[in-house]
Order: structure tokens, then sequence, then C-alpha cells
């Protein structure tokens, strides 16, 4: 039998001849991934705790401006710029070496996202975090690609990795309501540290061996182009979304594109290229790359609402919030475990788009729900639409992935996450930029005639901005402020689902268009 080195790559759906002839994973293997799905799910759990501890961000640091929005997502947009870059960093220095490394630099930004004293502190914190998960995900897909080569072991244990990200975005919420309850919102990023240190005890014994290659070269000035390109034109669209129309805005986006323009012409004639474009020849990745940004694209932007609108509109505690989505959170990480059936199937691109269809419906059911339903129906509803969704992107990815070959693992991966990233973070721009721009349009036309024009103002500021300016009026003022903010940002929210919504239908519509021609059955 040839070392796990030399063995094929597992592709989805691989027959059982291949699965019975691969070697399988040990228990030492097994437990190794288990460490590593651990980090994975609280490094997940930032980005949707977030959303919840943002009023008590809101109320304690008065972010001003588009603050809100940076604390939001610099994590994504720092990762989505360097991610490429670590991609291959990983094949030069080791997949193992790479992550403990970015699980350490994951503890120190913690902390110092833990202690934040001002807004700047925080983003500065969160920047560091994004740079750090876009070290870990590659190298953590590395690892898991390399170590588990039986098709069906390596079905189950990719199954296990998205679970573990999807399971930790579901469960944010819960377990950010349950911190909240009971200490300051810094709380939610101080967790983070033991979590990391889990991993830089046992990694070094249960994770596979560092395998390095020193021939690999980066070239230093894709690195820069990938990264102020990056950078550049999420500034310049991102205050262009928020309604910050201004040469500074349009001159920033204009250079990202020429700077994007740049990166790909170098790396079509430089010796050492950071990102491979041959990748891109492949159709099923090049599709799967398009439907994972859309799907992330639609789905980010309900992701960030909820849990604010249960909070700010519905008067829930931060645990009482937490508790509401924890049925969606298991239900989430349930349908990821679902994914190898849908591996198995002989018409994925059917299945997937009944996947779609089916969660875009359940999105227009939330927008009839969210004025005046109960919270066991909206429960209910968020449940049935979490079990149903996850196979998708775990799927897309799954497959996105293994279309590269095994050497190209860490680039695939790093361009899996970039959509994805990318996709979110331009959700809450575009989005969440429209949606808290529809936001203070409602509020200005909703507010009574005799209310302070700058309180108004204030409370337009940020989603949960409203309560804080209301205890500085007095009784009656306070009180219609609320109820115009109340008014205001579920119409927001409903906005938001609605593109939730279209877009998941969109998504089923072009699997049922293009399934034969990328054989996807």
């Amino acid at each position: 039998m040839s070392s796990p080195e030399t063995q094929p790559n597992p592709t989805v759906g691989d027959n059982d001849d291949a699965a019975a002839s691969a070697p399988k994973a040990s228990t030492r293997q097994w437990l190794g991934l288990a460490i590593l799905v651990i980090p994975l799910f609280m490094l997940s759990t930032d980005i949707t705790v977030l959303y919840l501890a943002m009023p008590a961000i809101a109320a304690d640091l008065a972010p001003a401006g588009s603050q809100p929005l940076w604390i939001l997502h610099i994590g994504e947009f720092l990762s989505a710029a360097t991610m490429i870059t670590f991609g291959l960093l990983a094949q030069r220095i080791g997949a193992r070496r790479l992550l403990l490394s970015a699980v350490a630099a994951y503890g120190l930004a913690s902390l110092i996202a833990t202690y934040a004293v001002n807004p700047e502190m925080l983003i500065g914190g969160r920047a560091l975090l994004g740079v750090a998960a876009a070290a870990f995900t590659p190298a953590g897909m590395i690892l898991v690609r390399r170590t588990f080569r039986n098709p069906k072991q390596y079905n189950v244990a990719f199954a296990s990795y998205m679970a573990a990200f999807a399971g930790g975005m579901a469960a944010g919420p819960p377990l950010g309501g349950l911190i909240l309850e009971h200490f300051w919102w810094g709380a939610v990023f101080l967790i983070n540290v033991p979590v990391a240190a889990i991993l830089l005890i046992g990694g070094p014994f249960l994770l596979e061996r560092n395998h390095s290659d020193r021939g690999v070269r980066i070239d230093a000035p894709s690195v820069v182009l990938s990264i102020a390109a990056v950078l550049a034109l999420v500034y310049g669209l991102q205050e262009i979304a928020t309604g910050n129309l201004t040469a500074l805005s349009l001159l920033s986006a204009a250079i990202g594109i020429g700077l994007l323009l740049l990166f790909l012409r170098r790396q079509r004639t430089t010796s050492a290229p950071l990102l491979d474009l041959a990748l891109f020849r492949n159709k099923t990745l090049r599709l799967m790359l398009i439907l994972i940004f859309i799907g992330a694209f639609g789905m980010a932007i309900a992701d960030m609402l909820l849990p604010q609108f249960l909070q700010i509109t519905r008067g829930l505690s931060p645990l009482q919030t937490g508790l509401v989505l924890l049925g969606p959170a298991i239900g989430g990480t349930a349908g990821t475990m679902l994914t190898p059936l849908f591996a198995r199937a002989r018409r994925k691109g059917l299945a997937l788009a009944g996947v779609m269809a089916t969660t875009g419906a359940g999105g227009a059911v939330i927008i009839l729900m969210l004025p005046g339903a109960s919270l066991v129906s909206i429960i209910i509803a968020l449940t049935i639409i979490s079990v149903v969704s996850a196979p998708f992107m775990t799927l897309a990815s799954q497959m996105l992935i293994t279309a590269a070959p095994e050497e190209k693992t860490g680039s695939a991966t790093a361009v899996q996450d970039v959509t994805s990233s990318l996709g979110m973070a331009s959700s809450l721009a575009f989005l969440g930029g429209g949606v808290l721009t529809l936001y203070r349009r409602i509020l200005s036309d909703r507010a009574d005639a005799q209310l302070p024009e700058e309180a108004v103002d204030a409370a337009g500021e940020s989603f949960g901005a409203s309560a804080a300016v209301a205890e500085g009026l007095d009784g009656v003022q306070g009180s219609q402020l609320i109820e115009a903010a109340d008014a205001a940002f579920t119409i927001a929210t409903q906005t938001g689902y609605g593109a939730f919504a279209g877009i998941s239908l969109a998504i089923a519509v072009v699997l049922v268009l293009v399934r034969r021609h990328i054989k996807l059955g």
C-alpha cells in the first residue's frame, strides 16, 4: 500500500470501489480533525455574535458614520485581501506551521478586541482577526484533504469541517446571548483565547506532520497588488453604498479596479504567480465560485439583520435572542452533516436547485411573519430554512476544492474563501448600506415633526442607536422616536429578507439551466 502522500485525491461522489481501496484514517487523525474544528467553530462565531453585540457596542463605544459597518466586516475584507497569499504560503512553509501561527495571532487579536476602548481599537482588533482567519482557513483545508484519502471518509470529514463553520455562525447568537447576559460585550472575543490554546497544545501531536516546499516562490508585487486592490475597491464601494458619494470614494473604487486588473495581468506574466489562473479553466470550479458569491451575498444581510431586529424591535435581551436562534443553529449544523447524501446523488444540480427554491420560499414566509408573528413561528420557519439551505454552501465548496489538483488545494480554498468573504462583505456594504439608508429615510418620514432634528439624525446613525437617544428626551418624545425607529427597522429587515429570498430563487433557476453543461446531473 502506498503512503497517503501518493494516494489519489478523493472527489465528490467517488464510487464504492475507490472508497474500499483507499487507506482509512486512524483514530489519531480523527482526533486531529476534532481539535481542528473547535477553533474553526469559535472563529466563525465571531462573525454572527458581533451582530448580536452591536447594540451594546454602539451604546458603549458610540461608533459614528460608517464605523459600525467597518466593525462588522473589516475582518472579512482583510481576510479576502490576504487569503490568496496565505494559500500559497501554506505550501511554502507547511500547512501545520501556518495554522498554528494563525491560531496564536487569533488569540492575540481577540485580546485586543476584548479590551477595545474606542471604535478605532475595535476595528484594529477585528482587522487582525480577519488576517489570522485568512491564514487558518486554507491551512486547515489542506490538512483535511491530505489526511482523509478514503472518499467516503473525506466526504464526512469535509462535512464535519464545514459543519463546524456553519454551526459556529449559527451558534454565535445563542452563545453570544448567554455571554452578553452575564458579561460585557468584550467577553464574546475573550472566549477565543482558551480555545486557541487547545489547538496550540494539541496540534503538534495530533495534526499531520508539516509538509513544506521551499521551492515555492511568493511574488511580492503580486501580494501588494492583491491586498491594495481589494482594500481600495472595498473602501470606495462601501463609502458609496453608505451614501458618501464623494470624489475620494469614487477615486478609491476606480483605483481598486485598476489595481485588480494589474494583478490579473501580472499573474499571466510572472514566473511565480500568486494565483494560478489555470484553475479557472475548470467549468465546475467557475460555476461554484459564482454560486458561492451570490449565495453568501444573499445570506449575509439576513444573518446581520435578524438578531438586531429581535433585540431592537421585539425587545428581547441578548440571552433571549440567542435562545430564539438556538433552533436554527442546531438545524444549520444538522443540515450541513446531510451533505454526504447530496454528494452521492446522481442529479446534484436538481437536488441543489430544490434546496435553494425551498430556501427562497422560506425567506418569503419570513417577510410576511416579521411584523406580528409569534416567536415560536419565527423559530420554526428559521430552523426549516437552516436545515434546507445548509447543504448548498457545503457541497458547492467541496465540489470547487476537489475540482482542483491536490497541490492547488491551498489556492482553491483561498479562492473559495475570498469569494465567500467578498460575497458576505459586499452584502454588508451594499445591502447593509442600502437597508441602513432605507431605515434612515423611513425613520425621518415617520418621526413626529416635534422631535428635535438632531435626535432623529443621531438615531439614524445605526440600528441600535434609537434607545440611547430616546433616553435623552422626555417620555412622550422618547416613545415617539422608539415607535418610528421600530417601524423603520421592521421594513428594513423585511427588505433584507426580500433580497435573500430573491437571490435564493435565482440560484435555483441557474442550477436548473446549467446542470447538464457542467455535469451536475
